[in-house]
Order: structure tokens, then sequence, then C-alpha cells
């Protein structure tokens, strides 16, 4: 297994000590170009609950092998895969993040994914950074 997957199921270990018990299906967006301005928001996530926004270089069918997410199936490929960076996803299971992206970046891909107690882990639809 890859390093790089190994630090986002690591990732979503921590996740696993904030979940619930309900299960939503986020989906995300982002605005403005890359490497300056972007916005990143979310909606219909599950209210109060822990987030993990993922990136790759490229779009795939990436096999989660591990827990909390074993046998989730991402959007991602496991090219340069890494975990960007956990977020709650607030009182209406939406919101926004206002930020920029390394140059390498530009381009990528993004998926979010979210653990929810004893029930699968969800992912996100995948959008792409703009540039």
């Amino acid at each position: 297994m890859r390093s790089s997957a190994v630090l986002v199921i690591a990732g979503l270990a921590v996740l696993s000590v904030f979940a619930g018990s309900a299960f939503a299906q986020p989906v995300i967006s982002i605005d403005g170009s890359c490497p300056t301005r972007l916005t990143f928001r979310w909606e219909e996530a599950l209210p109060d609950h822990t987030g993990a926004l993922i990136y790759s270089h490229a779009t795939g069918n990436l096999l989660l092998p591990g827990p909390p997410c074993d046998g989730t199936r991402l959007g991602l490929g496991s090219s340069g895969i890494r975990l960007v960076r956990t977020f709650r996803t607030g009182p209406e299971g939406s919101g926004e993040m206002v930020g920029r992206a390394a140059v390498f970046a530009c381009g990528g891909y993004l998926q979010v994914i979210t653990v929810e107690g004893n029930r699968p882990c969800t992912t996100s639809n995948v959008v792409q950074i703009p540039q």
C-alpha cells in the first residue's frame, strides 16, 4: 500500500472518533482560479459532523483498505492522494472555506468523505480545481 493512502486512512481513523450515526451524501463545488483565491463549498452533508477533504492528481476508482472506511470507493485515483484538511459540516450541513491551492494542485481533483459511526463512510461528488 502506498504511504499516501496510509495517511488518508489514518486521518479517517481520527474522524471516526467524532462521527455520529446518520447517513448523508454531501455535494461539493469550487470557484475561483488556481493558484489565486479559491472558494470550496459543501452542502447536503449531515449537520455538525466532521468531513475530510481529499486531494488527488487524477480521478479514479480507489478502494480504501482499512477502518474506518474499509471498502469505501473514491472517485479519485491514488496518484498524489492526500488528506488536505478536516472540517466541521456546520449546523446546516453546509459551508465554505476560502484559501489558495499550491501551484502543483492546479487541475487536480477534490472529494469529501464523511465518517458516520457504524454506517459506511459517505463520499461526495468529485470536482476539479480550476486552472
